[in-house]
């Protein structure tokens, strides 16, 4: 999983799913009982449903001793989230129809500290939450000291430590999807994914849960998003993209045919998106008059930053603006799940290659345009 996947995930909570609020006049089937340290009286808790939207099942407010008690009605096993009104992360629970939970954690740091009892679902999410706390914590520091040093063997010593903690990040969300429980399809579709190292993992997961956990909503967004990798495989046609240009006009991806094409999806604020962006220009310069061209579209959400960062990297080639949301190509038609991603495709318009970057990428259109 990459660094900006990872980052997403955490900024952006669960994936969007279906709200499935409380149900008016619903018998209660759930109760959670909490112990918050460093809670003042008065300290509002909130239990959510993510839904790109916030859907609240119930709230509660802290006694003087930082206890609490949420009780409702869920109409299915799945992931909530809970939160402390005013503190930022939030957490996880797992909960079902018949849960009787308690929560114990800081009330600045519940996705750090939350150890939750009362099922063996809700103990596992917690375990894992908290594991995945300490990693992103240690990811978040080498990521400083990355930046603060040009010393090239501290850098690979912190490469190294990157990639291991990186790798055992994915290992722990990967002991929870292994699992037959409701949470294993909520885990690999928020934080594995489905490119590189975790490709045939997540394919082989979603097979397994279209059987035994059809009607999960990560279940079906799993099933959604394998379709769209199945058909942007090499050899299959790329998928259609009509976007707007920076002057507001809609450029088709397909008005390149007859053209080797790199379908480039990038951001002004991807770091190794600008540093290959040079690597493109020198190319673009060198193939393109040999029929070379490249279609990059933007998942940027400030038109501004976007339009800065052509003029800074000397972009000349076509150039486009995702849509966000339901719209998004990045997402529903490509699923881009870390950046730069790439296809390069034939005269025809078919995938023939995948992630070709720097040298790997020189070198194939030096094959297929000598």
């Amino acid at each position: 999983m990459s660094a900006i996947r990872l980052a997403a995930l955490v900024l952006l909570g669960l994936p969007s799913v279906p709200a499935l609020a409380q149900q008016p006049g619903a018998a209660p089937n759930y109760e959670v009982r909490g112990l918050l340290r460093q809670a003042p009286a008065g300290t509002r808790v909130v239990l959510t449903r993510h839904s790109g939207g916030q859907t609240v099942l119930d709230s509660a407010i802290t006694d003087a001793a930082g206890r609490f008690r949420l009780r409702g009605s869920v109409p299915a096993p799945d992931v909530y989230v809970l939160r402390v009104r005013g503190q930022q992360p939030t957490t996880t629970l797992a909960l079902a129809p018949g849960s009787r939970l308690q929560l114990r954690a800081e009330a600045a740091q519940l996705w750090r500290t939350g150890e939750v009892t009362g099922s063996a679902e809700a103990a596992a999410l917690s375990a894992m939450n908290r594991e995945h706390a300490r990693l992103m914590a240690r990811i978040e520091a080498l990521a400083q000291q990355r930046g603060q040093t040009a010393d090239t063997a501290a850098q690979r010593r912190m490469q190294r430590d990157w990639d291991a903690t990186m790798a055992a990040f994915g290992a722990s969300s990967r002991r929870v999807a292994r699992s037959s429980t409701y949470l294993a399809p909520y885990v690999v579709a928020t934080f594995l994914s489905s490119a590189g190292a975790d490709m045939a993992f997540v394919d082989s997961a979603t097979t397994r849960y279209a059987q035994q956990w059809p009607a999960s909503p990560y279940t079906k967004n799993l099933l959604k998003y394998q379709a769209i990798r199945r058909a942007t495989a090499v050899g299959q046609p790329a998928p259609a993209v009509v976007l707007a240009d920076p002057t507001g006009q809609r450029r088709a991806l397909s008005s390149l045919r007859g053209q080797y094409v790199l379908l480039d999806f990038w951001a002004s604020w991807c770091g190794p998106c600008r540093q290959e962006n040079a690597h493109l220009v020198q190319l673009y310069r060198q193939f393109h008059p040999k029929g070379f061209e490249v279609y990059s579209v933007s998942t940027d959400r400030k038109q501004a930053d976007w339009l800065k960062a052509i003029e800074q990297d000397g972009l000349t080639w076509t150039q486009v603006l995702d849509e966000p949301g339901e719209q998004s190509v990045a997402a529903n038609g490509y699923d881009i799940v870390e950046y730069p991603t790439t296809f390069l495709l034939d005269r025809e318009g078919r995938i023939i290659a995948k992630n070709l970057r720097g040298e790997a990428l020189a070198k194939k259109l030096a094959e297929l345009m000598p």
